[in-house]
């Protein structure tokens, strides 16, 4: 005979999900949504990474990095003068 504290308790749970057929795209977001093209290249990202097809996963990265790359943004220095230039302007 067992104690009763030491018996694994019941716990009931329930868990509602909706599956697409495997390669078809499922739209999880909302119009006016900012990053609706971010989420696209996210959900390419990790259908390839699910399929372990390496040249999707690169097309994917390269997709989002056009998109975050279209945005407006302050553009880092990208040679060495360029940035000692900057780092002398913020000390003055």
């Amino acid at each position: 005979m067992s104690l009763p504290f030491l018996k694994p308790k019941k716990v009931a749970g329930l868990i509602i999900a909706k599956r697409q057929p495997d390669g078809s795209k499922q739209e999880m977001h909302e119009d006016g949504d900012g990053d609706h093209a971010l989420i696209a290249c996210a959900e390419d990202l990790i259908r390839a990474i699910h399929a372990k097809d390496a040249q999707s996963v690169a097309d994917a990265f390269r997709a989002a990095f056009e998109v975050l790359e279209s945005e407006p943004h302050d553009e880092a220095p990208h040679s060495y003068d360029e940035m000692n230039a900057q780092a002398a302007k913020e000390q003055e």
